[in-house]
């Protein structure tokens, strides 16, 4: 098939549920589905203040059970066909819908009082909350949670530190896998406290045409009601469009967390180069020669990384300014969000997939980190200067620089230096790793206090929008 992106060919069949809910057919749905709940919202005012009748218990069923199908899309495509315009196209099919369950009484008040805006960003905003707490968030706990049983695992195995690529202090593979699982908290906390705005407030903002249908209705309060029950927070002020500022402050955190990702997927690059770790690959790591053995999900992981970011960090962007009370060139934009958030699912998954298997080779982590023990040259010197020593640091430096040193070379250092510290003649690369294991339990302990709370506010999240039937119909 010609498909132009690799998403739709080459990832589809990892991404055939998460493609559903985040496709074009997917935003037509979200959109009825939102007329549908605006519709009855309405018919329930209007009847409070005697100006329809209200629905009994059997037409609100029916009304609220409409569903979207297949067919319903390629009429939803015949009607904008004719308009020229979607969300009109919707209405439209929303009263021949409501026509065929003998719901014709209330046709007329179907996008009553609204404009476009109000049914799209409502609906964006539930496409956003679905492709984040449905599919992002699962995929990000369960790295963390990988996360989590490697750094437990190797809390206490001292390792070569490297600093500008050169040997330096040690440290322990725990308390590195830890950074990452600790800056991986911070990100999810930071996205997941972010809670998306939306709008009902017409054509520039100021609610006008409410008060034409009754005056007998608060309406701001009304429907700022309206907004929280589909799971937002109500703007304050708006013009023809919702203030952008959540969603732009969800995407560039979802964007800088994957940024932060990209850095785990590099270390464990270099860590697999150096052959501290094993990546495990495909059947065949080279077209030519047979002995390789590519660390290709790593490479795959960084790349839609680095490709996801780029598109959510460019649509906060440009989304950031509309002319006066709007204009269009959002709207293409925005529609790439879905596509922006896959790239960093299948970036995660391939991370996860790499972190979840991989070998850690502890002979090798030893070996290197004992042919270094002029690592110790900051131990020396300090312990030195702690113990009177004023010139410890020149001392040291005239010694130890660029000097690659085993521990016959380190007790010679320690002989030219006059030195009987019990400390520093029982000192090794391997005990020199200071606080590296408690820090890296006290991370542990918050990424499963994190993973606790964040888990809770996807499934509230989830059971929110199942509860609205934007998923699960």
């Amino acid at each position: 098939m010609d498909y132009i992106s690799p998403l739709d060919d080459r990832y589809y069949e990892e991404l055939r549920d998460y493609a559903a809910a985040v496709s074009e057919k997917a935003f037509v749905k979200y959109r009825l589905r939102i007329e549908i709940l605006y519709l009855n919202f309405v018919v329930d005012a209007l009847s409070r203040v005697g100006l329809v009748k209200p629905l009994t218990k059997e037409e609100k069923e029916r009304l609220l059970s409409l569903k979207f199908s297949d067919d319903d899309y390629e009429r939803f495509k015949e009607i904008e066909g004719k308009l020229g315009h979607d969300v009109k196209a919707i209405e439209y099919l929303l009263r021949e819908k409501l026509g065929s369950v003998d719901l014709g009484r209330i046709t007329h008040l179907t996008h009553i009082g609204l404009t476009s805006e109000d049914v799209n960003n409502l609906a964006l905003g539930i496409l956003v909350r679905i492709a984040t707490y449905n599919y992002l968030m699962p995929e990000l706990t369960n790295l963390l949670s990988t996360l989590v049983t490697l750094m437990e695992r190797y809390a206490s195995l001292p390792m070569l530190g490297r600093t500008h690529g050169q040997p330096a202090t040690p440290t322990t593979l725990g308390k590195e896998i830890a950074y990452h699982a600790c800056r991986l908290t911070y990100w999810l906390s930071m996205t997941t406290d972010i809670k998306l705005q939306g709008k009902v407030s017409g054509a520039t903002g100021s609610m006008a045409s409410f008060p034409m249908i009754s005056r007998d209705i608060d309406w701001p309060q009304e429907l700022n009601k309206f907004v929280r029950e589909l799971g937002f927070e109500p703007a304050l002020v708006t013009t023809q469009i919702l203030p952008p500022d959540t969603l732009t402050q969800l995407l560039t955190s979802i964007g800088l967390m994957s940024q932060s990702l990209i850095n785990l997927a590099q270390d464990l690059w270099i860590y697999n180069m150096l052959g501290y770790v094993h990546v495990h690959g495909r059947p065949i790591g080279s077209s030519t020669m047979p002995h390789k053995v590519n660390p290709v999900d790593l490479e795959n992981a960084e790349g839609n990384l680095k490709l996801g970011s780029s598109i959510l960090m460019e649509i906060s962007r440009h989304i950031q300014v509309s002319r006066l009370q709007r204009d269009l060139s959002d709207s293409t934009i925005k529609r790439n969000i879905g596509l922006g958030i896959a790239h960093v699912i299948l970036g995660v998954r391939r991370l996860n997939a790499v972190l979840s298997s991989i070998d850690v080779d502890d002979d090798a982590i030893s070996k290197d980190l004992n042919e270094h023990w002029e690592v110790l040259s900051e131990a020396v010197q300090v312990r030195l200067r702690a113990l009177g020593m004023a010139d410890a640091y020149e001392r040291a430096l005239a010694i130890f620089r660029r000097s690659r040193m085993g521990i016959e070379d380190y007790e010679r250092v320690l002989d030219e230096l006059g030195v009987n510290d019990d400390v520093l003649r029982g000192l090794s690369p391997g005990k020199y790793i200071g606080y590296a294991r408690d820090l890296t339990m006290n991370c542990l302990s918050q990424c499963k206090y994190t993973l606790e709370i964040i888990r809770a506010k996807m499934s509230n999240e989830v059971n929110t929008l199942k509860s609205l039937e934007f998923l699960g119909q």
